[in-house]
């Protein structure tokens, strides 16, 4: 009888705790963990819906050093379920062929491919995010560099209220495309990643990347693209003379092309003698667009679209040359020193100035540089804005350009700063002289050498366009190249007859130094270092170059 009462009480037990559960099971949500290898699942259950979300194994950030984890994040996250942001569900099934595809606003952690748009608010506060210029668009910006350009990738790994994130995404579709394309590179073991490239602060690591060769910007390395894709630190790579467009390799002389996209090549003019040679030809009918260039004194071919400062041609020839006519006695502009006493805005003197040159009659604009304050994105943007000539300009650039995000966005528009040219029976020579503490480098002063005896042997006249004079004229100035360096300049400038042309002080100056005639035209806009009576006033220069190599100035005065 004792032991059926107790078997009674433990039946009766048993039944009420079943009741219990039952009961909560109507009312209450249970959470039941199973754990993996890799993953832990959340599974939510209720009567009326389930939701499955999968959290990566959390990561000791700790525990790997500068890279491992940008390196080894295949190893780290799982790749069945990919987030993305809509319009880039290509880029998904491209890159994560056999992935489950989920909307981007469901992601929470794990990996996720997101538009600039989408990743922007996700990054917000980070080392690496992206960030919007009203004139460049969307920009990668990493600790202090913004870096403009739609060719640019991001693939950061950070940790987000205890969850582990891994996104990819860029300046566009074809910089996210860049950042999943060295991801797999990495996956696949083709490509180690440099530690000196990645970012590490805390929980977060994150690499910029940059792509050269997508040239429908989609993101996919199609057939016929060759790329081009490495990890930036602070200098951008540049491929500036070739470029491989629908299979063929078009080579550049002259100029440097600035832009692919699509079938269509732009290239921006650094002479008057621009050629254009295919080496792996495939009969393929491609569009050139030449920049920067003055069609009323070179020879165009006729089947061409001509514009103020552009030509336009569509061919499938295997090379073509666009070349300067016959020119002597031309006139030609110079002005230097636009930038603004600080902020972003350009001086409206140097508007005034602008369009008191365009409106003179020249063949070309020399420009001797310092075209923005400090060589932010934001500045360069506004220069930008009212950078409108009708007239090919030539640019050396300036000291203030080249500082935080200038050096990068100077080579991306306006190319490589040494190039030469020949016109009209003179050989002009631009150099960059600021860099390198206002000095040339061994390579520089030998390039020069071989220019200068170019022009001997062609018999033409040398102009040399720097931004520092080889001396300040005014007594006691300090605003030129390094003593030695600038004697070295002036005694080469005088064994070969060379004309020189100069900024970076700011007034107006044109004399002889050592036997040297040179200009110093530093008066575009910029704070002037000299009363009106030492040619502290704004202007910009008319030079007349004749047949017989002389040349002679005429300073145009402007009033603010």
């Amino acid at each position: 009888m004792k032991k059926f009462l107790i078997l009674f009480l433990v039946g009766m037990i048993v039944l009420s705790a079943g009741c219990i559960g039952s009961k909560t099971a109507s009312s209450t949500t249970a959470i039941t963990t199973s754990t993996t290898s890799s993953t832990t699942t959340l599974t939510s259950t209720s009567t009326s819906s389930t939701t499955t979300i999968t959290s990566h194994r959390e990561i000791d950030f700790k525990s790997y050093k500068r890279g491992e984890l940008l390196q080894k994040w295949s190893q780290l996250f799982d790749s069945k379920v990919i987030y993305v942001s809509k319009g880039y569900e290509d880029l998904a099934r491209h890159y994560f062929p056999n992935a489950k595809v989920r909307p981007a606003d469901k992601f929470i952690d794990g990996i996720a491919i997101l538009s600039p748009a989408d990743a922007r608010p996700l990054l917000s506060g980070k080392p690496i995010v992206i960030t919007f210029n009203d004139y460049f668009g969307y920009v990668a910006y990493k600790v202090g560099l913004r870096f403009v350009g739609g060719d640019q990738g991001v693939m950061v790994i950070y940790k987000e209220m205890g969850r582990d994130r891994l996104i990819f995404t860029g300046t566009s579709k074809a910089g996210v495309g860049a950042a999943l394309e060295y991801a797999m590179e990495v996956r696949d073991g083709k490509r180690k990643v440099n530690p000196v490239y990645a970012l590490r602060r805390g929980e977060f690591e994150g690499i910029i990347v940059k792509e050269i060769g997508d040239n429908n910007w989609n993101g996919i390395r199609d057939k016929g693209e060759y790329w081009l894709l490495k990890e930036i630190y602070s200098k951008e790579p540049f491929l500036y003379y070739w470029r491989i467009v629908n299979g063929e390799n078009v080579t550049v002389r002259g100029g440097f092309i600035r832009l692919v996209n699509g079938s269509t090549v732009y290239i921006y003019a650094k002479s008057f003698n621009i050629s254009v040679s295919i080496r792996t030809y495939n009969g393929a009918k491609l569009t050139y667009v030449i920049e920067n260039v003055n069609p009323s004194v070179m020879n165009i071919p006729s089947s061409a679209e001509i514009g103020t400062t552009w030509v336009r041609l569509q061919t499938d020839k295997q090379s073509f040359v666009m070349d300067a006519k016959p020119v002597t006695n031309f006139t030609f502009l110079a002005v230097g020193d636009h930038r603004p006493g600080s902020g972003t805005k350009q001086p409206k003197v140097f508007l005034k100035i602008m369009d008191l040159i365009n409106n003179d009659k020249g063949v070309f604009v020399i420009d001797g540089g310092d075209l923005v304050y400090s060589g932010r994105a934001d500045e360069w943007g506004e220069l930008f804005k009212v950078w409108k000539w009708d007239k090919p300009v030539f640019i050396v650039p300036g000291n203030h350009e080249y500082q935080m995000d200038g050096k990068n966005i100077y080579h991306r528009y306006f190319g490589p700063p040494d190039y030469s040219f020949s016109f009209g029976g003179y050989r002009f020579i631009f150099m960059d002289n600021t860099e390198n503490d206002y000095s040339l480098s061994s390579s520089q002063w030998k390039w020069l050498e071989e220019e200068l005896e170019k022009a001997k042997e062609l018999n033409e006249r040398p102009v040399i366009v720097m931004h520092t004079p080889p001396v300040d004229p005014r007594p006691r100035g300090d605003h030129s190249m390094r003593r030695d360096q600038g004697q070295k300049l002036l005694q080469l400038m005088k064994e070969y007859n060379a004309f020189g042309i100069f900024s970076h002080v700011h007034i107006y100056w044109y004399g002889e130094k050592d036997g040297v005639k040179f200009l110093v035209t530093g008066g575009g806009g910029a704070p002037l270092y000299a009363p009106p009576s030492g040619g502290g006033f704004y202007h910009y220069v008319r030079v007349t170059a004749e047949a017989n190599g002389a040349i002679s100035v005429e300073p145009v005065k402007v009033q603010p």
